[in-house]
């Protein structure tokens, strides 16, 4: 069958990861009185590329095993890109006053 740490890494590294960077998106926006419908450009690739870290992270290991530490080290690279690019897209967003005048 498939190895407990793929399911566990699928969970984690695909679920979670993607949950976690969508909430800090729409909460980085909604907090700051901006349009939540309206993210930065380039918020979709942050999105696809934690997609294709995870998918590197939990299927290439299933297929091609031998090149494991590979896999895992080309997705934590992945995932640093991303958050490193959350931060470059919210980071002025974040230490700004709130778009809408409001307090807070």
């Amino acid at each position: 069958g498939i190895p407990t740490s793929l399911v566990i890494h699928a969970f984690t590294v695909g679920g979670i990861g993607m949950m976690t960077l969508g909430m800090m998106s729409r909460i980085s926006l909604g907090h700051t009185g901006r349009d939540i419908m309206n993210p930065p450009k380039g918020v979709g690739w942050m999105f696809i590329v934690l997609f294709v870290g995870a998918f590197v992270r939990v299927f290439l290991p299933m297929f091609l095993p031998e090149y494991a530490p590979l896999w895992i080290a080309l997705s934590q690279v992945l995932w640093m890109i991303v958050f490193a690019l959350f931060v470059f897209l919210y980071a002025m967003i974040l230490i700004r006053p709130r778009a809408d005048g409001r307090w807070g």
